[in-house]
């Protein structure tokens, strides 16, 4: 886990995960109780996060191709659910300790403006095109950790998706930033392969830090 301070002494606790392993809801607990935090924020939209307050039970199917592929690669560290069980987990500890829980991410109208500003058409045509590779790909990773990042690189090769991914790094980190106005010690649970993003940006381009 990442700490990063502004000058007035305010923290984000960024803590990477793998979104959809059953064994990150430990991982989250144990943060939170590290990081004695008064907020916790999610990498997750705010259309998501309505989506997550609502959830209670049950299991939720690959909403693409994609998301099937990376529960099969995924599954081979552990158990593998959908809405990702790091969420999940600190939804309720939010609940339990009274915490507020906030979206860092784009909300989908401002993620299809990223998207088209970003991505290309022949990028789209090739990413939509996509499947049958991915398919047969097959990662080498030995952790969970290393095969995120594999798979990301895989699905954001090319150039636009790869701007894509970092206007959402800078708006996550942006979103961090507002909220250390209201809140002293903030808890950002953002997936393994944004985490580093969004840690370079808080410490290099937000005010303060």
């Amino acid at each position: 886990m990442e700490i990063v301070q502004t000058a007035e002494g305010r923290r984000v606790f960024l803590l990477g995960v793998v979104r959809g392993l059953e064994s990150e809801r430990a991982v989250v607990r144990e943060a939170l109780g590290e990081s004695s935090a008064d907020a916790i924020a999610l990498s997750i939209s705010d259309e998501e996060m309505k989506a997550l307050e609502l959830y209670e039970k049950g299991e939720v199917p690959p909403s693409n191709f994609e998301e099937d592929v990376y529960i099969d690669g995924l599954s081979r560290f552990g158990e593998v659910k959908k809405p990702p069980p790091c969420f999940v987990e600190a939804r309720d500890l939010a609940r339990k300790g009274g915490l507020k829980c906030h979206a860092l991410d784009m909300n989908d109208q401002d993620y299809t403006e990223a998207y088209v500003s970003n991505v290309g058409t022949f990028e789209m045509m090739r990413h939509s095109m996509n499947e049958a590779r991915l398919r047969r790909w097959r990662s080498k990773a030995d952790t969970p950790e290393d095969f995120v990042i594999e798979f990301d690189g895989k699905v954001n090769d090319a150039k636009g998706f790869r701007r894509l991914e970092k206007a959402r790094e800078r708006h996550m980190a942006g979103r961090l930033v507002e909220l250390l106005n209201d809140h002293e010690r903030v808890l950002a649970v953002v997936e393994v392969e944004r985490a580093k993003g969004v840690g370079q940006v808080l410490r290099s381009t937000c005010p303060g830090i």
